[in-house]
């Protein structure tokens, strides 16, 4: 069945493919006037590169280049545009410009600099370009320069201090929704460039595979928003948007070294445990396109028995007709990661080994992910866009009591339709469409597996100050011998300018989460349990709302909060198998409710010099069958980060409290953990080196999940050149 209905969806991909291949994006007649400016800073009158111009009101958009010169093409109307221009670390200016000036000469807008690190824009909160504050959304925005400024090897390094995000043992989760899934069926929906970044069987993020040298900012929204995203986006969404490749040519090459400081009481071998990895990156133009290519190896050996890891990368991107206003994008990502498996510690005395039977079991896992992002149609009031996208998955086992593998190929596409009629409304619409195959042989059958997805949102202006917004999905999950799964997803909207340095927001929405393929199927044994397939899962969901407010108090101050809540329905968990005695599967078992406050502040006490960036999170989780807190939540989650001389010296801090709830091991001891990184900065000619002593007081700790051990003191040294 699910077989003869893929066949729609393949078609539509397909077709789509070839369509939007075939031609540039096109400008109506109707939009005839072009404006030419030039965006610099006002101190320094130095041109500002990456700066996001915008006409508000309008779908036009323009980026501007290494000159800071942009040009956009103004509808033939003669009504006044306001041009909205934001960069990350200057405020944002607005500009009033008259279409029948355009051919006056360009226009000079001046920024003036932004003494903190705040967010400039976001394209994943409303599928279109907006300013955080203006979106009825809770947006944290991790820069790229902040990335580079932290010297970091990976995105995981850096989203723990983004607000409202913790990990738990690798694992990401947003405002408390997730807790421990050892990587099966996330919450989170992870984009990179607005495509699907999900593997197929687990449903799971494949974090070194992300890219990294060419980040221009990390947008993570919070909160449910299956009506815009899908399936699962029921607790937030972190999209990774790249940089367009600069035109000229640039190589960037980027090398680390560390080792780490095990303590002598617990290490278990002679040999010096390090890490070590090399990034070669060259961008350059060809004929009407800019091309971007990447190369990487990773290796480590891990602070614990069976922590080692292998990895290589490679990665493509093209924009296609890269002078346009509105140029296509292409992208191939390939990795390769070997890695070995700690599923727990040997003993309490011997944290850092396993037991002897576990001893070299390790897993290959192979990732090919390509997606194009096309614009067959763009105006100042009709833009359509289109995201094919293909992603193979092949995962080996090689554990001494299994050797299961899979193979996923997950074909989709996401054609979205933006209207911005000038008025007050903004409309945007679309569907999903995925066929999933599988084989497998720990998999009770070999499903196929059909999403089909139509979604509709509509923004709309109240007044001079106030916005609102409303938007519906509907959801459909297929999977082979599994009933259908059918969910309607609303949302609504409001955000208030209380002043020129303050927004507020509200929102409620619903969230749903279909059960991934290893969820519903699974059949195998691991680790010593016996895991049994349920055909009776469902997709699980959840309403939530919040109220929050964001602003400036000059230009030392930044500030966000929110008070949050969420209510869910059928959580999947893992829970004993009524069938069979000893084995586990998941099923539908909790109603649960979240809530709490998420905040974060960022101080210039002294500017350029001293910076303090802070953000807390309160969570009260309750289980509605048992009254308790729902495990592996800390109540009180605090991450801190001081710098001074403009990032040159930085002490970064996270506080996590004791859980009240776990698991598998209740009366294991267990306490809160603090955890200190030093960092150090210097620019020699043309290269960057950065330091870091993580784990800087050498604290002792399990990583949230019972008797896995969190990483000891490491040092490391990066040293990147671009030329």
């Amino acid at each position: 069945m699910a077989k003869a209905i893929a066949a729609g969806p393949l078609a539509a991909a397909c077709a789509l493919a070839g369509a939007v291949a075939t031609a540039p994006a096109a400008v109506s007649a109707q939009d005839a006037a072009r404006l030419a400016g030039r965006v610099v800073a006002v101190d320094t009158d130095e041109p500002v590169a990456g700066a996001e111009v915008l006409a508000r009101g309008t779908l036009l958009r323009a980026l501007t280049d290494a000159d800071g010169r942009f040009a956009l093409t103004l509808p033939a109307e003669n009504e006044p545009l306001a041009l909205v221009v934001a960069a990350p670390g200057f405020v944002t200016a607005e500009r009033v410009v008259d279409p029948a000036d355009a051919g006056a000469g360009p226009v000079r807008i001046e920024l003036r600099r932004f003494l903190l690190d705040v967010p400039g824009v976001t394209v994943t909160a409303s599928r279109d370009v907006a300013r955080p504050g203006e979106a009825p959304a809770s947006v944290a925005v991790v820069g790229g320069d902040e990335l580079r400024r932290r010297g970091t090897a990976s995105v995981v390094e850096a989203l723990p201090f983004a607000q409202g995000v913790t990990f738990n043992a690798g694992q990401i989760d947003i405002r408390g929704t997730t807790g421990i899934a050892r990587g099966v069926g996330s919450r989170v929906l992870v984009l990179l460039d607005g495509h699907r970044f999900l593997s197929g069987t687990q449903a799971s993020i494949d974090f070194g595979g992300l890219p990294l040298l060419d980040v221009e900012r990390i947008e993570v929204v919070k909160g449910p928003h299956s009506t815009l995203w899908g399936a699962n986006a029921m607790a937030g969404v972190v999209n990774v948007v790249t940089r367009r490749p600069p035109g000229g040519p640039r190589t960037q090459v980027s090398g680390y070294y560390g080792v780490f400081d095990t303590p002598g009481h617990a290490s278990f071998t002679d040999e010096r445990l390090s890490m070590e990895g090399l990034q070669l990156q060259h961008s350059r133009r060809i004929g009407t396109a800019d091309v971007t290519l990447f190369a990487g190896r990773e290796g480590s050996d891990g602070f614990r028995q069976n922590g080692w890891l292998g990895r290589w990368r490679l990665r493509n991107k093209t924009v296609l007709w890269a002078e346009s206003a509105n140029p296509w994008e292409f992208f191939v990502n390939w990795t390769r990661e070997d890695a070995a498996e700690f599923f727990t510690w040997r003993s309490a005395a011997r944290r850092l080994e396993v037991a002897p039977e576990q001893l070299d079991d390790w897993t290959r896992e192979t990732n090919l992910v390509t997606g194009l992002t096309a614009v067959p149609l763009a105006t100042s009031a009709l833009r359509l866009q289109a995201r094919p996208q293909v992603y193979h998955t092949r995962v080996r086992n090689h554990f001494h009591d299994n050797d299961d593998e899979h193979r996923t190929t997950r074909y989709g596409t996401d054609l979205q339709v933006s209207v911005h009629p000038r008025g007050r409304h903004s409309i945007t619409t679309g569907f999903d469409v995925a066929y999933t195959e599988v084989a497998s042989n720990f998999l009770e059958i070999d499903p196929d597996v059909v999403d089909l997805a139509v979604f509709a949102q509509d923004e709309v202006r109240i007044g001079d100050r106030l916005q609102g917004s409303a938007g519906v999905r509907l959801d459909m999950h297929q999977a082979s011998q599994v009933a259908r799964d059918l969910s309607v997803n609303p949302k609504l909207g409001l955000v208030y300018r209380a002043g020129p340095r303050v927004n507020l927001r509200a929102s409620v929405s619903r969230g749903y989460r279909a059960p991934s393929v290893s969820e519903q199927f699974t059949t195998t044994k691991v680790f010593g349990f016996r895991v049994t397939a349920n055909y009776d899962l469902r997709g699980e969901s959840a309403w939530a709302g919040e109220l929050g407010a964001t602003g400036t108090s000059g230009d030392r101050v930044w500030f966000d909060a929110a008070l949050f809540w969420s209510e869910y329905d059928g959580l999947i968990e893992v829970a004993g198998s009524e069938e069979q005695a000893f084995a586990f599967q998941f099923k539908n078992v909790a109603e649960a409710r979240v809530r709490g406050l998420d905040a974060g502040v960022q101080v210039a006490l002294l500017p350029q010099q001293l910076n303090v960036h802070a953000n807390y999170m309160f969570l009260d989780s309750r289980d509605q069958a048992t009254g308790r807190s729902l495990p592996y939540r800390s109540r009180h989650n605090l991450t801190t980060t001081i710098s001074a001389w403009r990032d040159r010296l930085a002490l970064d801090m996270r506080h996590r409290s004791r859980l009240e709830e776990v698991l598998l091991f209740p009366l294991d001891e267990r306490g809160p953990i603090t955890l200190l990184d030093l960092r150090l900065a210097a620019r020699v000619r043309d290269l960057d080196f950065h330091a870091k002593v993580a784990n800087l007081m050498q604290a002792e700790y399990v990583d949230i999940q019972e008797r896995y051990p969190g990483a000891t003191r490491s040092f490391r040294i990066t040293v990147t050149s671009r030329f």
